[in-house]
């Protein structure tokens, strides 16, 4: 088996290295007037999507539509997950072999013009990363390091051993600060 993840890795990195990213002009947006906001993220860990789920009803305090797009590694989503208006997810059975999904639930998530994206990973993520370079949001912000630099307009530089919830502080305190007004 880990020579068949061995081969999807180089496919995925060959493939992604060959995807293009979408033209768009690059606008730096405060988050209290971001109309639309995208959040993709790991929803296998339950502190992340917790996490998640408390910054979208902050964001909803400012009226900004807010749209996430989560990441089950399994074949199928839990019993106990189902879509919500707000909270879309994707499964590992949606995958090809270069590691891109063909989900409904993906391609509209890339097609949609956020003001900002927010890509909520904090290490490497081999399937993420190209829902991150293909949208087509204004603004896409999240962790430096685990992306390509081209992927992100603003990255928040971790230290050593911290996580998604000092990412979202991080985003959180800067993203106020952009064209404050």
């Amino acid at each position: 088996m880990r020579v068949l993840d061995n081969i999807k890795k180089r496919l995925s990195d060959f493939s992604f290295k060959r995807c293009k990213s979408p033209k768009r002009e690059v606008k730096a947006i405060n988050i209290k007037n971001a109309k639309t906001v995208g959040i993709v993220y790991r929803s296998d860990d339950d502190e992340v999507k917790e996490l998640i789920e408390r910054y979208v009803k902050f964001l909803k305090g400012y009226n900004a539509k807010v749209k996430t797009l989560g990441f089950y590694n399994l074949d199928e989503l839990p019993r106990y997950v189902t879509p919500k208006l707000e909270y879309d997810y994707f499964v590992k059975k949606s995958l090809n072999w270069s590691l891109e999904s063909n989900a409904i639930e993906v391609e509209n998530f890339i097609q949609q013009e956020f003001d900002i994206l927010i890509d909520a990973t904090v290490q490497q993520d081999d399937i993420l990363r190209f829902v991150t370079k293909q949208s087509k949001a204004v603004f896409k912000v999240g962790a430096a390091g685990v992306k390509s630099v081209e992927d992100l307009d603003f990255a928040i530089n971790l230290k050593t051993g911290e996580g998604t919830r000092q990412l979202m502080k991080g985003l959180d305190n800067y993203l106020h600060l952009i064209n404050k007004n």
